[in-house]
């Protein structure tokens, strides 16, 4: 169990969170853990933690199954060093011998992957002390949700002062600060009230403007160029798109998208106008791959 007083910056990007990171360390500040739903990429690198020994633990499994492979094999099928007796087998009328290598090839090659799959398993658990039983540390119900927390030790205020870490929290996109303690006896340590912040006025500057109707009637047009006229009359279930709710639906349908093949023709400026104008996570529809999915669902 954790025994700590920490100081918690709340994150709802992990853009933010790892940003924040870099300008701590270069400000000598340690990072006692940062505690996140999803993978931050090169939060770990930024963080200082080592790259894990796991890949040599894999390795040394992997050999351990591939000798066990072909120890196994010349046992059962030869008459092993001439001393080590099992019931030699003769195939085809030959006697299996010390040239029955490529027969060996199968059984060796599955042993070593069972080996390394089991033997990477109870070693990553073994080290992280995962146990049955074992309960959960968690700083907050949130972290595994849709927040992220950056979280550093009262002892670091040597380095920076708590005027300037809840200062420097706030403009680098936290949306609250905490204070945890929690105990080795339980999770649901007293918790002083949080300290809600407002974004950071950098960041309110970068929002995008509203479209004025001479520039959505544009955008209209370059989407309605590109991926055709719909009609509601000849509509397909949107939905079955991954990341398409009932709610996003009907934002599509009002900007003229009915059709599967309507999503399956879109172009980077289509896409980008489709966001501008429904104002839906950027990049989403690239990351899921829209347009490959609209395509299968057109096959069907």
């Amino acid at each position: 169990m954790l025994d700590k007083q920490l100081i918690l910056g709340v994150y709802d990007n992990g853009d933010d969170l790892l940003t924040s990171v870099k300008k701590l360390k270069k400000k000598g500040v340690e990072i006692f853990d940062c505690y996140t739903p999803y993978p931050v990429h090169h939060l770990d690198n930024e963080m200082g933690i080592k790259r894990s020994n796991l890949t040599v633990g894999a390795f040394l499994c992997g050999m351990t199954g591939f000798f066990t492979g072909l120890l196994l094999q010349f046992y059962m099928m030869t008459n092993f060093m001439h001393t080590f007796k099992s019931w030699p087998m003769i195939i085809g009328g030959k006697p299996q011998d010390y040239g029955m290598w490529p027969s060996m090839v199968p059984v060796t090659f599955e042993l070593t992957i069972l080996f390394t799959a089991f033997g990477i398993g109870i070693l990553f658990f073994a080290k992280s002390k995962m146990i049955h039983g074992k309960i959960a540390e968690i700083i907050d119900p949130r972290q595994t949700d849709d927040r992220l927390f950056l979280a550093v030790e009262p002892t670091e205020l040597s380095k920076i002062s708590r005027p300037e870490l809840d200062a420097f929290f706030k403009e680098n996109g936290a949306i609250e600060i905490r204070e945890r303690n929690l105990d080795g006896e339980s999770h649901a340590a007293p918790v002083k009230k949080a300290e809600p912040v407002a974004k950071p006025a950098a960041k309110a500057k970068t929002k995008a403007p509203e479209l004025t109707e001479d520039q959505k009637t544009e955008k209209l047009s370059l989407l309605k160029s590109v991926v055709g006229e719909g009609s509601s009359d000849q509509k397909d279930d949107l939905k079955e798109i991954n990341g398409v709710g009932p709610v996003y639906e009907d934002k599509l349908n009002s900007i003229g998208i009915y059709r599967f093949e309507q999503v399956s023709k879109l172009t980077p400026e289509a896409i980008k106008a489709i966001e501008e104008l429904t104002k839906y996570f950027p990049g989403k529809i690239e990351r899921e791959d829209w347009v490959s999915q609209a395509k299968n669902l057109m096959d069907k």
